[in-house]
């Protein structure tokens, strides 16, 4: 019970062509690309995101390190630099109408403006109010 296979005469038919072969390397290339623009794009956004969470830290490293004590004179523009980045601290008076007398206020309001700067140039920004002691005259 053997089969013979009758063979054709036309063997043009069988098989792909150049043509199909090349359209197939066309869509391979294309989605080849597409997944690397796509993970280009992933790795592009991981690197913006860990830059933007280490200029968070130092300006958060400035305001809890490198600002002077609530007990402290507060200078009115404090420079510095923390973790790489340059950083700017300006104070000024908060104007507020106090029901007491003056000499009975021991806290006072001050809005501090900090300003944080990364090696690579981007900025972020905070203002704040923090009370501090009256100084005494």
């Amino acid at each position: 019970m053997s089969r013979v296979v009758n063979r054709s005469t036309n063997d043009a038919i069988v098989g792909f062509t150049i043509i199909e072969a090349l359209v197939a390397l066309a869509v391979v290339t294309v989605t080849i690309f597409a997944i690397g623009l796509v993970v280009a794009s992933t790795a592009r956004g991981t690197r913006q995101f860990e830059s933007h969470v280490a200029l968070v830290q130092a300006a958060n490293n400035v305001f809890w390190l490198n600002l002077p004590g609530r007990l402290d004179p507060v200078s009115p523009v404090l420079t510095g630099e923390s973790m790489g980045h340059k950083w700017r601290v300006d104070t000024e008076p908060v104007v507020v109408e106090f029901e007491a007398p003056p000499g009975d206020v021991l806290w006072v309001p001050e809005r501090i403006r900090m300003q944080v700067q990364s090696p690579s140039g981007s900025v972020v920004s905070f203002e704040t109010v923090r009370l501090f002691r009256r100084q005494t005259q």
